[in-house]
């Protein structure tokens, strides 16, 4: 029997025994856009600030009622422009009207010099300046998976060392999510 004529007798025998060669129920990872805060230091030793992100613009409008479970696959700080004291400072997240809650903080402990943020410090790197905040990640999977997709706070707020703050100092947070989606 030739190799086609055996392929064509097995599809028959599938069709006729009800299975079907289409995966019902299949789910797919996809990476959604990261949530990018970009957040000016003023002219004091304090800064903060926050931006409001749709989570539905950082899903495929075809994924956006679909997704069953999310991830955190990396946290990351970084700074904009020339400083010469240290940082310390976090990142939260608020849901709708609900609680702050951290999900990053840098460094893990005291202040670290600023310059050390000017290479993107990642918790995919395994950076000894940041630690994850497990509650705060939580809840932002969480909403990950609410219909419809919730808009988010994400606020950044920290100290530097010594003054005077010299003029167009930035904080960056990026965080990078994954999400599982059923395809049927």
């Amino acid at each position: 029997m030739k190799w086609s004529s055996m392929v064509a007798a097995a599809l028959l025998s599938l069709s006729t025994l009800g299975s079907s060669c289409v995966n019902e129920g299949a789910t797919i990872s996809i990476n959604l856009k990261p949530i990018v805060g970009r957040y000016r230091v003023g002219t004091s030793t304090t800064f903060g600030g926050l931006i409001t992100v749709k989570l539905d613009s950082l899903v495929d409008a075809e994924y956006k009622t679909k997704i069953r479970q999310g991830r955190v696959y990396d946290l990351r700080v970084r700074v904009e422009g020339d400083y010469p004291g240290s940082v310390s400072g976090f990142a939260a997240v608020r849901i709708r009207d609900g609680q702050i809650k951290q999900i990053i903080r840098f460094p893990r402990d005291g202040t670290v010099a600023w310059s050390s943020f000017h290479t993107t410090q990642s918790l995919l790197a395994k950076s000894p300046y940041l630690v994850p905040e497990p509650e705060g990640i939580n809840e932002l999977l969480s909403a990950l998976t609410q219909t419809p997709l919730p808009d988010v706070s994400v606020l950044s707020f920290g100290t530097l060392s010594i003054a005077p703050v010299p003029a167009n100092l930035y904080v960056i947070v990026e965080v990078y999510l994954q999400a599982d989606a059923e395809l049927n």
